[in-house]
């Protein structure tokens, strides 16, 4: 089967053909008769191929007609285009000749202004370019004869950027978005934009396999197919696949969370929730785990294997690191730490190593792969691809010049500060005490800790030691060199039930000695905060550090309601997966007044409130999902507080029509960060134990994630990690 692309009318390739051969300009007000000549011997020469016409018009190079354009126009186009298959394939003859009308950006705009098309054209319903369906056929248009299909991304050039270089869509994104399409009728063409092809087989296939047939798979078995793809592909074990089932979800997942070509050296947070230490730590099992399978695969296996795994894997980890180390570089530099130079020396090796990945890729089976990944991918200025991959600035500080405070540098977790501060500040009235670090019994990690570092070339040897008993330090001396300047203690509670209830302080003092300097010294307050025991036989969520952080598919109840529920779509997402309700089909397509729908119930424990004022603030993750069913049914969610008020939340903003709504575009929008934040505030809050409920109004609503924030919320990309929870 032929058939161009949403762009390219009556079997032409526009503008290429249409600039070699095409007379005039572009323009349907001035010169339609030659636009319709054109087409003329477009459809002339498919006619004795099985052919699939785009019909309609946009303009010269995939871009929106000009602001003139109005829907009378494209019907005479329309129109017109209809006569010229009537002229080729004869007046009833046309009727059956497949074609479609690609609802694609401005497209959608004429659609809902009031356009129409005749009954047997396809109606192709387009995504964001995001893998995000913008609209689905409605009740009312689901008896169409030519009937409707989607136009669907896992690759894009545009805004807010471009996304081609390595795979970075989730096989349980696009099942979660296609079978939806399914059960709306939106069936009688899919079309995959996957621009370069290499890095997106995979992805692929399960498209057309989905598409072949839909009701083969479910949330509960799509993993299925990656396992038997690995089987056939490598010749592994069952066992074996499996592990690669987790590989390849993972390295999705990580990618999906932005897209590489959006990265930056602050995406995850350098300081808080250990984040992007966490980040790199998930990179480098998943490089592990990879590189096992690799290494132990036969010789005949190896070439496919790193192409379609251990390449995505090992490139992809390696723009991680060499993004979150440009970061650390940065922000050491400002804290005047020798090791500084370290790190922009390592950046420097994954820039370097970006290449050396791409060229061990080109160089497989004597070339057979040459040039496939050669798309640039670093050094992103605009939405459009860089002419060559620059690395981002790192910084270097005087290695032989001593800091202005002295040879030790001490920097607790949680800070962008330096200790001690330059006398310098002081001199001009900054306020500059000692710092503070806190721990909680419930806090996700069950230490802290505090980084010595070299603040110039002298040598240091430097002690630990606390004024309380109950302090653990991991290390209570070292040495810090030029060679080694670095150095992490690690604090911690010997025994929690040693301490009282309330906030328990000590003062950890950090001494340093060298031969050439007088000794220094750094003081650290370390407070344990122990809120009260919990009651006897409390299953929940407990309160950590002032924050609540539960993932969607840990509720404590699931509750249905008319043969409907909440059902994990597992993998999916930016942390651990997706919930969203079941069934979809159109026979419960189904509204619920708030409060009413089925629900999800999160039991947790909190001691505390915003300063003490009774309120707290829950925080939804949402999946950055369009309203694609009708106008009067927005997607929609309700939550409430322990049989509180109900909140209805609508999260997606109403976009003007072929438009992408506030919020979504630009660098930091949500289809960006692959994620919508929706939040619900409560009042008059009390210390004990809670319920929160999340219940369904309108179907097709995916949440992720939910942070309930007591006081002490921290900036971060993917959100707090998950908080202590009794089962």
């Amino acid at each position: 089967m032929l058939l161009n692309s949403h762009q390219e009318p009556m079997m032409r390739s526009t503008p290429n053909e249409f600039t070699l051969y095409g007379n005039g300009t572009w323009d349907y007000t001035t010169n339609a008769a030659n636009i319709k000549d054109y087409w003329l011997k477009g459809t002339q020469r498919a006619k004795n191929f099985e052919s699939v016409y785009t019909v309609g018009m946009r303009g010269f190079g995939d871009l929106p007609l000009s602001p003139e354009t109005n829907v009378q126009l494209l019907e005479q186009v329309m129109a017109d285009q209809t006569n010229i298959l009537k002229s080729v394939y004869g007046d009833q003859a046309a009727e059956q000749v497949p074609q479609i009308w690609a609802l694609y950006k401005e497209v959608e705009g004429y659609y809902d202004a009031g356009m129409t098309v005749p009954d047997y054209v396809t109606l192709l319903w387009s995504d964001d370019n995001w893998g995000n369906i913008r609209r689905l056929p409605l009740a009312s248009e689901r008896g169409r004869s030519g009937g409707a299909g989607v136009y669907y991304h896992v690759d894009y050039v545009g805004s807010p950027r471009d996304f081609k270089w390595i795979t970075s869509t989730q096989i349980s994104k696009i099942y979660e978005q296609m079978t939806l399409a399914v059960e709306r009728d939106a069936t009688r063409l899919w079309i995959l934009n996957v621009g370069d092809l290499k890095p997106y087989e995979r992805e692929t296939e399960f498209f057309l396999n989905l598409g072949w047939n839909a009701t083969r798979w479910t949330a509960d078995n799509v993993d299925s197919y990656v396992a038997t793809w690995a089987q056939r592909e490598f010749g592994v074990s069952a066992s074996v696949a499996n592990i690669i089932v987790d590989i390849v979800g993972n390295l999705t997942r990580y990618n999906s969370r932005r897209k590489p070509e959006l990265l930056n050296s602050t995406t995850y947070s350098l300081i808080n929730y250990r984040e992007a230490d966490t980040v790199l730590a998930e990179w480098g099992a998943l490089k592990a785990a990879s590189t096992k399978i690799y290494d132990s695969l036969s010789s005949i296996y190896k070439p496919a294997f790193f192409q379609l795994v251990q390449h995505p894997v090992l490139a992809s980890a390696n723009v991680a690191n060499l993004l979150v180390t440009v970061g650390l570089n940065n922000l050491r530099a400002s804290q005047a730490r020798l090791s500084t130079n370290i790190l922009a020396d390592q950046a420097v090796e994954y820039f370097e190593g970006d290449f050396d990945l791409e060229t061990q890729y080109h160089q497989l089976l004597d070339g057979k792969w040459d040039h496939m990944m050669d798309q640039t991918h670093l050094g992103y200025y605009y939405w459009q691809q860089p002419m060559t991959n620059s690395m981002p600035a790192v910084n270097r500080v005087q290695a032989k010049k001593q800091a202005l405070a002295g040879v030790m540098r001490i920097v607790p977790e949680g800070t962008n500060g330096a200790w001690p501060v330059a006398s310098l500040l002081t001199f001009h009235g900054y306020s500059c005490p000692p710092p503070t670090i806190v721990i909680d019994r419930y806090s996700t990690f069950s230490n802290i800790y505090i980084d010595v570092g070299a603040g110039g070339p002298t040598p240091f040897t430097f002690t630990v030691a606390s004024s309380a008993p109950w302090v653990s330090i991991s290390t209570a001396k070292e040495s810090v060199s030029p060679q080694n300047p670095e150095q992490r203690v690690y604090l911690s509670v010997k025994d929690w039930h040693s301490l009282s209830v309330g906030t328990n302080t000590a003062t950890i003092t950090v001494n340093a000695i060298s031969d050439k300097n007088p000794p220094l010294s750094v003081s650290v307050t370390f407070n344990a905060n122990k809120p009260a025991d919990l009651p006897g036989g409390f299953k929940g969520f407990v309160e950590g550090s002032g924050v609540i952080s539960m993932e969607a598919a840990h509720a404590t109840r699931n509750s249905t309601v008319n043969g409907i529920a909440w059902k994990e779509l597992p993998g999916y997402g930016r942390t651990l997966s997706g919930v969203t309700t079941f069934p979809r089909d159109v026979s419960h397509d189904v509204s619920f007044s708030a409060g009413t729908g089925p629900s999800l119930e999160y039991d947790f424990y909190s001691f505390n409130t915003i300063s003490n004022s009774g309120n707290i603030t829950a925080t939804i993750y949402v999946s950055p999902s369009w309203n694609a069913g009708e106008a009067s049914r927005p997607l929609a969610f309700a939550a409430q507080l322990d049989g509180g008020a109900v909140q209805a939340k609508q999260f997606f903003p109403k976009p003007k029509p072929g438009d992408v709504p506030g919020g979504w575009d630009g660098n930091d929008g949500f289809v960006a960060n692959n994620i919508i934040t929706v939040d619900a505030q409560f009042t008059g809050v009390l210390a004990g134990k809670h319920t929160f409920k999340i219940s369904a109004i309108e179907p097709a609503v995916v949440i992720q994630k939910i942070v309930i924030n007591t006081g002490g919320i921290l900036p971060s990309y993917l959100g707090p990690p998950q908080s202590f929870l009794i089962k």
